[in-house]
C-alpha cells in the first residue's frame, strides 16, 4: 500500500481523540512484529544502540459544522485526499509508515516507527508509550510543515488568575472592594509585560482570553476570573514565565497547565543536519503549532511532514498526493542522512 492508498485508508477509519482502535487494528496488520501499549502501536527495525524515532498521531479533531463532503469518504479528486485528518495527520503518518518500511538501517541502528493516540487532546499518547520504547537518540515528528524541516517550537502555558474583593452595593462602594477594578490593573500589567523574541519562533505571548465576574448590575463583585493563554519561548519557559506573572499582579495565580514546553533543537545537531542536507533547506524553520516533539525534547529532535499548516483542522480538510508521495522520498533521505552523519556527530 503507498502513501495515498494509506491515507485514504486511515481516513476512512473514524479515530477522534480516544477512539483510535481502527487504525491501531490497520497498523498493528501492516507493521513487521508490531506491539500495541494502550492505544498507541509501535515496531522496530534493527538492533543498534543509535535510535531514530518516527512519531505522527492517529487522532484527528471531531469534524466541524462546516463540513461540506463525508468527513471519512477519503475522496480522491484533484491530486488531493479529502477527509478528515488527511493533512493532520493521517498523511504523514502514512508517509513515515512507507518511509519506516522501505529503509535501510545499519547494523549499529535502529529504526523506531510510533503511532500514537491523543495528540489533539494530551492524555495517553507519546508520553505514556516512552518508557516502553528503546532510548530514543533522535526523532522525527510527522507533522504537516510543507516538507520543510523545524527545529523549534513554542510552548503552552495556561493560567487562571482571581481577583478577589469585597461585596457591597453598588450604591456605597467604599463599603466593598472591586474585583472586576483590580482585574482590570492586571490585564493592563500583563499587556504590558516585556516578552523575549526568539529568532525563529518570534515574540512569546501572553494573552487574557476570558473573563468572568460580577453578581449583579447593583452590586460590588466579590471576585473576577482572568483565563490567560501564553505561547513560550526557550529564552522564557513555561515555570519562569509564571513566576514573572504571579510576581507582577494582584491577583492569585493559578497554573492550569503547563506540559507543552517550548523546545528547540541545535542547528548543528545530527538529525537536523541530516535534514537539511536531504531537503536542500538552507536553515532549519519553526513549527507553528504545538506537537509532541515536546514529549522527547530530551533528544535532538524535528518537525517534518508533508501537507500544509493552514489545512489542520479546516473543514473539507485535504492534502496533496504529490506531497504525500514526496514526503516519503523525504523522510527516506533524512534518515539515510541520519546514519550515515553517525560519525560526524
Amino acid at each position: 500500500m503507498d502513501a495515498v492508498e494509506l491515507t485514504r485508508a486511515l481516513v476512512r477509519i473514524p479515530s477522534v481523540s480516544g477512539s483510535e482502535a481502527g487504525c491501531v487494528a490497520l497498523l498493528r496488520e501492516m507493521l513487521p512484529k508490531a506491539t500495541v501499549v494502550g492505544r498507541n502501536v509501535f515496531a522496530v527495525r534493527g538492533s543498534g544502540d543509535d535510535t531514530l524515532l518516527l512519531n505522527s498521531h492517529m487522532d484527528t479533531v471531531p469534524a466541524s459544522p462546516e463540513w461540506t463532503i463525508d468527513p471519512l469518504g477519503a475522496i480522491l479528486s484533484d491530486g488531493k485526499v479529502r477527509g478528515l485528518g488527511a493533512n493532520d495527520a493521517k498523511g504523514p503518518l502514512a508517509a513515515l509508515v512507507c518511509a519506516f518500511l522501505r529503509a535501510r538501517v545499519p547494523a549499529r541502528g535502529r529504526l523506531v516507527l510510533a503511532a500514537t493516540c491523543d495528540e489533539e487532546t494530551g492524555g495517553e499518547g507519546l508520553g505514556t508509550l516512552l518508557p516502553s520504547l528503546p532510548k530514543v537518540s533522535a526523532s522525527i515528528i510527522g507533522e504537516p510543515t510543507g516538507l520543510e524541516a523545524c527545529s523549534c517550537q513554542r510552548g503552552l502555558l495556561r493560567l487562571r488568575l482571581v481577583a478577589r474583593g469585597k461585596r457591597a452595593h453598588a450604591a456605597r462602594p467604599w463599603q466593598g472592594e472591586n474585583a472586576i477594578e483590580k482585574a482590570a490593573r492586571d490585564v493592563s500589567r500583563l499587556a504590558g509585560l516585556p516578552l523575549p523574541v526568539h529568532p525563529l519562533l518570534g515574540a512569546a505571548t501572553l494573552q487574557v482570553t476570558m473573563i468572568r465576574g460580577g453578581v449583579r448590575t447593583n452590586v460590588v463583585p466579590p471576585e473576577c476570573t482572568l483565563e490567560v493563554d501564553a505561547r513560550t519561548v526557550p529564552e522564557l519557559d513555561n515555570r519562569a514565565l509564571f513566576e514573572r506573572v504571579r510576581g507582577l499582579v494582584e491577583s492569585e495565580v493559578d497554573l492550569v497547565s503547563e506540559r507543552i514546553a517550548p523546545v528547540e533543537t541545535s542547528a548543528s545537531s545530527r538529525i537536523v543536519r541530516a535534514a537539511l542536507g536531504a531537503l536542500s533547506q538552507d536553515a532549519p524553520r519553526a513549527f507553528g503549532g504545538v506537537s509532541d516533539l515536546f514529549h522527547v525534547r530530551a533528544a535532538p529532535g524535528i518537525v517534518l511532514g508533508p501537507g500544509r499548516s493552514e489545512q489542520s483542522h479546516a473543514a473539507d480538510e485535504w492534502i496533496e498526493t504529490e506531497q504525500l508521495e514526496r514526503g516519503v522520498e523525504a523522510y527516506g533521505r533524512v534518515i539515510a542522512g541520519y546514519f550515515e552523519g553517525a560519525s560526524g556527530a
